[in-house]
Order: structure tokens, then sequence, then C-alpha cells
């Protein structure tokens, strides 16, 4: 009897080892995910208006008092949907230090030394650029969506909303949702049958699919005569 009790703590202490190593693994990763998460009050972005060219900030190469430098530094987010706010360093005294706008919850991200933002919200994407006294935003175009996203194939909103769309399974596997309408779209998210047979890449509007799969656009709500579903087959 003494044997049976002894194995059976035995038993329970190796599960409780187990339970404890993938708790703590878990909060690892969640720590680990969140260090990569911009944080309020850091410096991300630097514009130089001579060579008209942005950079990730660099601490000690940066200068926060250059003249020809505007860093955007990251601040809380503003208004109801919580719009992405940078604020502006500089030295020159003809920009205006305005607090700059983006999108709900906006990522931004650099390529071919432009600085470039996603709206998750609306599925479009923007060209951050300085005119000269303050910085504004130009909504890209399909074409110029195809040229920066060149492993991606573009599917666009208004095919969506044309009926269910039917696209054959190939290694030309990257995909990307494009907001090109004019009319009310707003925090879709993309929904697979199957999560092993796909998965969601840098933003919320790119995936990756590894085999056919059903996937579904909809609101957290669900369907609705407003806001309907739209749906993609890829046999």
């Amino acid at each position: 009897m003494k044997k049976r009790y002894i194995f059976a703590i035995i038993a329970i202490l190796i599960m409780v080892v187990f339970f404890l190593s993938l708790l703590l693994g878990s909060k690892d990763e969640e720590i680990s995910d969140k260090s990569n998460m911009p944080r309020i009050g850091q410096y991300l972005w630097t514009y130089n208006m001579n060579k008209r060219e942005w950079h990730e900030y660099i601490r000690h190469v940066d200068d926060l008092e250059s003249k020809d430098d505007i860093i955007l530094q990251l601040g809380y987010p503003e208004g109801n949907g919580g719009y992405t706010v940078y604020h502006l360093s500089t030295g020159n005294m003809q920009v205006k230090k305005d607090d700059f706008w983006l999108g709900e919850g906006s990522q931004e991200f650099l390529q071919d030394k432009n600085l470039y933002s996603y709206f998750p919200k609306v599925f479009e994407i923007y060209k951050v650029s300085f005119n000269g006294i303050n910085f504004v935003t130009g909504k890209l175009t399909i074409d110029e969506i195809k040229k920066l996203f060149k492993d991606n194939t573009v599917i666009k909103v208004s095919d969506l909303k044309k009926g269910d769309m039917n696209l054959k399974f190939s290694k030309n596997n990257k995909y990307i949702i494009i907001n090109d309408t004019d009319d009310t779209f707003y925090k879709y998210y993309i929904i697979p049958n199957d999560s092993k047979k796909m998965q969601i890449e840098d933003f919320s509007n790119q995936f990756k699919v590894f085999a056919p799969v059903e996937i579904t656009l909809q609101r957290i709500e669900g369907c609705s005569k407003a806001f309907p579903c739209y749906n993609i087959h890829i046999k």
C-alpha cells in the first residue's frame, strides 16, 4: 500500500512540474512578443529632410536637436478608435511640431527608404510623406501595392463583394486583401476553417496557405445585412 501511495505522489509531482513548465513557457513567449512591440515614448522613425529618406531611429546616431532630421516618437493612442499618434522632435523652426495622427491601431513599416502605414481596421495601406511643413498620407493604389508586395497575390474587396471567390491552390500561396472600395468595410477579420492550413502574416490582411482551405472574412459580431460575410475557397 505504501508503495502505491509513493508512486501516486510521484506521478502527481511529475504532472505538477509538467503543467508549471507549460505555464512558464507560455508566459515567456508572451513577454518576448510584448518586448518586440513599440512602447509609448519610444523613438521609432527618422526622416531626413535633405535626402528625403526614412530610416529606423538609431540611438546615439540620430541627433534629437538635428536641423535636418525629424524624429517621430510614439505617443498615447488618441480618439475613440485609438488612433496612432507620433510626437515630432526636430530643431528646424519651420517644421510644425503638431502631433501626427495615423489610422486606428496603424502599423508602420519601411521599404526602400519610404515609410508606409497599414490601417488594420479598414484593410488599407498609406504612404507617409513630408510636404515641407508637415506630414501627410496618401492611400496606395492596387498597382502600387502589387509593386510593394511582389510575393503576394492581391485580393480586392470589390471582387469579394461580387460573391464567393474561388482560387486554385498553388505554390504561389501568399495573399493580401486590400480594400479598394469607398463602401463601408470596417473591422473585418480573416477566419480559416482550419488554422493548420494557413497562417496570418505580418499584417492582419496577409495570409499564407499551406493546403486547400475555406476562408471567411467577417466581423466579430458575425454576418449581417449591414456587414455581410465574404467567402474565399482555395481548392
